[in-house]
C-alpha cells in the first residue's frame, strides 16, 4: 500500500472528499472493500482534517498566556461592540459562555464536543469494518494501530475539557465513552458520562493496544514522517497522559523511549536566526517534518487562534480604517519570565508588525509580542493558506519535560537536571543557559513547570497543565475590569453546549458558579 505517497500528495480537495465516506446519515450505505478504501476512511474521518479541525478553540484563551493588548489611541468602535462581547464573555469563563455567543451573534459557536466524537466516529467504524474488508494481517493491523491511537487522543482532548483532572477527582463526570460506530437510527445515542477515571481507563487500554499493534509491524511503518499516527507519537501521548494521572515511572520510562529508541533531536535555536522586520515571512516553522523535533503534526493555525483573533481600531477618527492592532497580546507576566539569551522568546512568539509591502525596509516591530508563533506568519498574521495549516505537533522537546518532571516528582533529581540541561543548552545563547545542579524538590519541580510553561507556550497545553497543578488561580484584565477564575474553580471545565444536551437527555451539565462579574482594576 502505497500510503506514503498518498499522504504527501493530498490535497484539500482530495481530504475534503473523504468525508463522503463517512457522514453520519450515510454510514449504514457505504461499507469499504479493502484495507486500502479503509485507510482512506480513516484519512478522512478519523485524522483532523486540515482544513477545518475545530477541537482546540478554547485552549489558549482560558489560560494565562493571552492578555488584552491596551495601546493608547486605540481600542473598539461602536462597529465593534457585539465582537468585544463575544471576546469578553470566553475571556472571561462565563458559565453560560456558548449561550451568550450565540444570542450575540457573529461567527458560529465552535462545538469542540461535537467535533470530537465525529473524529471518534471515523476511527470507531474502521475499528468495526476492519473484519468486513479484504487486505493482508499487517494492513489490517497498521490501521487498527491508528484507530487506537487516535481515539486515546481525542478522548484525551474530550475528558481535559469537560471534565475535571484526574488528580482532582477522577470519581467525578468525565464524557460519555462510545465504542463503536451505531448510529442513533440503531437506538444507541443516548448515553450517559462515564467517570474521569473510567475515561483515563480506556485511554491507557487504546494505546497499550495501539503500541502492542505497532510494535508488531516493519521499522517503517512504525514510523514515517506522513503525518500518520505513529509508534513514537502513541509512545509520548503515554508519557504525558501517566503524567497527568501521576504515575511518575510510566511517565518516565515512556519519555525515555521517544529519546533514545528514534532519531528525533533538538533543534539548536543558535542555528536559526532572529526575524527580521522587513521579511514579510519572518519565522520558522516548529510544527512540520522539517524540524528534527516533530513527532506528528496536527491542527489548523486558525482553529488554534480563531477565539482571540481580533483588532483594535486607531481612534483616530481621520484614520483611514488601516491602522489596526491586535486586540490580544502574549502575557506580560510570560513575556518577562524569558530570560537574557534565551533563543526562545523572538523565535517561538510572533512579534506584532508593521509591514510595509512597498517599502519592506521601512517596516518596524511593535513592543508588542502576540500570543502565537512557532509556524509560519505572514508579517504578524498567522498564515492560512493550505499549505500551513499544521499548527501543532508532538515534538521530542516534550519528551525532555515529561521525564524532568515525572523524574523529580519520583526523586530521581539527577536524571531530570540533566535532561534540563540538555534541553536548554539548544534554547540559549552558549555559555547562558540556566543551571539545574543542586535543585531539589518543590523547587526543581517549579523550575521545570517553569521552562515548560515558555517551551510549550501557545502548543495548546498550558489551559491542561493548569488543570494538572492543582487548578491554579487565573486573573484576566478587560476593558478596565478584571475576572478571577479562583483555585479549583469550577470553571476550569467547560459547559456542555446546550444542542449536546437537547439531543442526549442522559447527559449531566457540568456544575458552576454565578455568572462572573467583572470588577475594576486597581493598579
Amino acid at each position: 500500500m502505497k500510503l506514503k505517497y498518498l499522504i504527501y500528495t493530498i490535497t484539500l480537495t482530495s481530504l475534503t472528499a473523504c468525508g463522503d465516506f463517512l457522514e453520519p446519515k450515510s454510514q449504514s450505505q457505504y461499507i469499504p472493500k479493502d484495507a486500502n478504501a479503509l485507510q482512506e476512511m480513516l484519512i478522512g474521518e478519523a485524522y483532523p482534517r486540515q482544513q477545518n479541525t475545530q477541537f482546540l478553540n478554547y485552549l489558549e484563551i482560558l489560560a494565562d498566556d493571552v492578555e488584552q493588548n491596551q495601546v493608547e489611541g486605540y481600542g473598539f468602535t461602536d462597529n465593534d461592540k457585539v465582537t468585544m462581547e463575544i471576546f469578553e464573555v470566553l475571556y472571561s469563563w462565563q458559565p453560560n459562555m456558548f449561550e451568550i455567543q450565540e444570542k450575540l451573534g457573529g461567527s458560529p459557536v465552535v462545538n469542540t464536543w461535537e467535533n470530537l466524537y465525529e473524529y471518534i466516529l471515523g476511527a470507531n467504524a474502521a475499528l468495526d469494518y476492519i473484519d468486513e474488508v479484504s487486505g493482508t494481517e499487517v494492513e489490517k493491523n497498521h490501521i487498527k494501530a491508528q484507530s487506537y491511537a487516535l481515539r486515546a487522543f481525542y478522548y484525551y482532548m474530550l475528558v481535559n475539557q469537560y471534565g475535571l483532572p484526574y488528580n482532582y477527582n477522577k470519581e467525578s463526570l468525565g464524557v460519555p465513552l462510545k465504542l463503536d460506530s451505531k448510529m442513533r437510527e440503531e437506538g444507541n445515542i443516548l448515553m450517559k458520562r462515564n467517570t474521569v477515571e473510567e475515561v483515563y481507563q480506556q485511554i491507557v487500554t487504546d494505546l497499550n493496544e495501539a503500541e502492542r499493534l505497532f510494535q508488531g509491524l516493519s521499522t517503517s511503518m512504525q514510523y514515517e514522517p506522513n503525518y500518520l499516527v505513529s509508534l513514537p507519537m502513541v509512545q509520548l501521548l503515554k508519557s504525558r497522559v501517566a503524567l497527568y494521572m501521576e504515575n511518575w515511572a510510566e511517565a518516565k520510562t515512556y519519555a525515555e523511549k521517544v529519546i533514545k529508541d528514534w532519531n528525533f533531536s533538538l533543534r539548536d535555536l543558535n542555528t536559526i536566526p532572529a526575524p527580521e522586520a522587513g521579511i514579510k515571512e519572518p519565522y520558522y516553522t516548529f510544527n512540520t517534518y522539517d524540524s528534527p523535533e516533530v513527532i506528528w503534526s496536527y491542527g489548523t493555525i486558525r482553529d488554534l487562534t480563531g477565539e482571540y483573533e481580533g483588532y483594535i481600531d486607531k481612534e483616530d477618527e481621520y484614520a483611514d480604517g488601516e491602522e489596526t492592532r491586535k486586540m490580544f497580546k502574549a502575557a506580560d507576566e510570560l513575556i518577562k519570565s524569558f530570560q537574557e539569551g534565551d533563543l526562545r522568546k523572538d523565535r517561538y512568539i510572533t512579534r506584532e508588525m508593521q509591514y510595509d509591502e512597498w517599502e519592506p525596509e521601512n517596516s518596524t516591530f511593535y513592543d508588542i509580542y502576540l500570543p502565537y508563533g512557532k509556524y509560519k506568519t505572514l508579517s504578524s498574521v498567522p498564515a492560512s493558506k493550505s499549505s500551513d495549516y499544521f499548527a501543532l505537533s508532538f515534538r521530542i522537546a516534550e519528551a525532555y519535560l515529561n521525564y524532568a518532571e515525572a523524574a523529580a516528582m519520583n526523586k530521581a533529581e539527577g536524571d531530570a537536571i540533566t535532561a534540563m540541561h540538555t534541553l536548554l543548552e539548544k534554547r540559549y545563547v552558549a555559555g547562558n543557559a540556566p543551571s539545574f545542579s543542586g535543585l531539589t524538590g518543590e523547587t526543581l519541580i517549579t523550575k521545570i513547570r517553569e521552562e515548560r510553561r515558555k517551551e510549550l507556550c501557545y502548543e495548546g497545553q498550558r489551559w491542561f497543565d493548569l488543570r494538572r497543578y492543582g487548578m491554579l488561580p487565573i486573573q484576566h484584565k478587560w476593558e478596565g475590569k478584571v475576572y478571577t477564575l479562583t483555585k479549583n474553580d469550577l470553571s476550569y471545565v467547560l459547559p456542555i453546549p446546550k444542542e449536546v444536551l437537547q439531543r442526549n437527555l442522559l447527559l449531566e451539565q457540568n456544575s458552576f458558579g454565578p455568572q462572573r462579574t467583572g470588577v475594576p482594576v486597581i493598579d
